[in-house]
């Protein structure tokens, strides 16, 4: 008998043991106290808005080719080919060989973008219209030259000594200029930047072949402003 008494003493111990184990598992987690601290990335209310919340900029520019019959400026966002049209001064419809028209038009920044750099970036001949209205045997015939800085009459006129070159006079259609040139960032959000003034000057080179006569080309370019990588 004393020995029964003993083996249930023991084994009355050990399952004492066993639930003194697990009490003391489940204290220790309903004991457990956390403490948490939250940050936001930049001041203000937490909701956007503040001066320093991550975001973006605005970086865009648009144009000005003096469109229509009343000369005004309209200024355009002219993401696709073949783009806004330029009007140049006298009839370029009318080349003979050596003969140089002109044509004015302007680069700004939107309201509220940064300042830009710019370049002229592609010069192509459009797809419309191929055949003899988009001759490429005249494309390639033709030169041209960007200068910057050259205003409206004087561009028109043909005077463009005072201004820096975008583009090397006598380049082909398809050359770019080598370099940028700013724009001015945007006042605020609703006054866009000063604009850049810029004269294309076309020419039927001297040399022309008198195969070309009668014929047309629609020489298209492009500018181009990039930020980040």
């Amino acid at each position: 008998m004393e020995t029964v008494k003993a083996s249930r003493w023991t084994k009355g111990r050990a399952l004492l043991a066993g639930g003194l184990v697990l009490g003391v598992g489940a204290a220790a987690t309903l004991a457990a106290w956390t403490d948490n601290e939250w940050v936001f990335g930049g001041s203000g209310n937490g909701d956007g808005t503040g001066p320093n919340t991550p975001g973006t900029g605005v970086y865009r520019m648009q144009q000005n080719t003096w469109a229509g019959d009343s000369g005004a400026e309209k200024w355009t966002d002219e993401k696709d080919a073949n783009g806004g049209a330029l009007t140049f001064s006298v009839d370029p419809g009318k080349l003979v060989p050596g003969k140089t028209v002109y044509s004015p038009m302007q680069l700004r920044t939107v309201a509220g973008s940064e300042a830009l750099n710019v370049s002229l970036a592609e010069g192509i001949q459009s797809v419309l219209d191929q055949g003899t209205k988009n001759s490429p045997a005249l494309y390639a015939a033709l030169t041209y030259g960007v200068f910057k800085g050259v205003g409206k009459a004087a561009c028109a006129a043909g005077t463009v000594n005072g201004g820096s070159v975008v583009v090397p006079a006598g380049s082909p259609l398809t050359a770019v200029s080598p370099t940028t040139f700013p724009l001015a960032a945007g006042a605020n959000a609703s006054t866009p930047g000063d604009p850049e003034n810029l004269c294309f000057a076309l020419t039927l080179p001297s040399t022309a072949s008198v195969d070309l006569q009668g014929l047309n080309t629609v020489p298209v370019w492009r500018f181009t402003s990039s930020v980040g990588q």
